[in-house]
């Protein structure tokens, strides 16, 4: 499946889970003592209309935003997978470069200084084992403000998957809807 559609699906998951939310919340307005109601919102609180209504409306808000999270962590995965492909593709092909035509610079007779070890001073997919060093060779390759939006990405990223610490990450208020633009067009700036 192209990336493009992969991002494209996580964007849709995203509509859907957020749909059966907003349904889900509207089911207990209408029915707040229903079974599936009371899991949901404790005893006292149900008794007043306006504390009934408060539990609700912070449980299916936390929902929601637990939701967005989960989807963007998703979307920067699938990013992340897309970019180590084409890494990895890249990393072969450059090798195999560096090693045809550096061989070219010797002598019939004899090979260039160090022919059998020129692979080894490119950097080797080992070296470039994480989204942050992706991010390095990714550079020179794409726009200034696109390399801003992937650092901000990222900073979010690893806010989000480190408990939400202000010591390790940032806070975004990108929507899930321009990770998406920012990731198609980093990936249009990568082909």
């Amino acid at each position: 499946m192209p990336a493009k559609e992969k991002l494209e699906n996580i964007l849709e998951t995203y509509g859907s889970l957020k749909e059966i939310s907003d349904s889900a919340k509207g089911i207990i307005m209408r029915e707040p003592g229903s079974s599936f109601a009371r899991r949901i919102i404790s005893p006292e609180k149900a008794k007043r209309k306006k504390r009934r209504e408060d539990a609700v409306d912070d449980y299916f808000d936390s929902l929601q935003k637990q939701i967005k999270e989960y989807c963007i962590l998703d979307m920067i995965t699938t990013f992340e997978q897309v970019v180590f492909a084409k890494i990895d593709n890249a990393y072969g092909e450059i090798k195999s470069t560096v090693k045809k035509e550096y061989k070219k610079r010797g002598s019939k007779d004899k090979p260039a200084p160090l022919y059998n070890s020129a692979p080894a001073f490119i950097k080797t997919k080992a070296d470039i084992h994480n989204l942050s060093g992706a991010k390095k060779l990714l550079e020179k390759q794409i726009s200034q403000k696109s390399f801003n939006d992937l650092t901000e990405i990222i900073e979010y990223r690893n806010w989000l998957s480190h408990g939400k610490r202000n010591t390790v990450g940032k806070y975004s208020k990108l929507s899930l809807d321009e990770i998406y633009e920012i990731f198609v067009k980093i990936l249009d700036e990568i082909q």
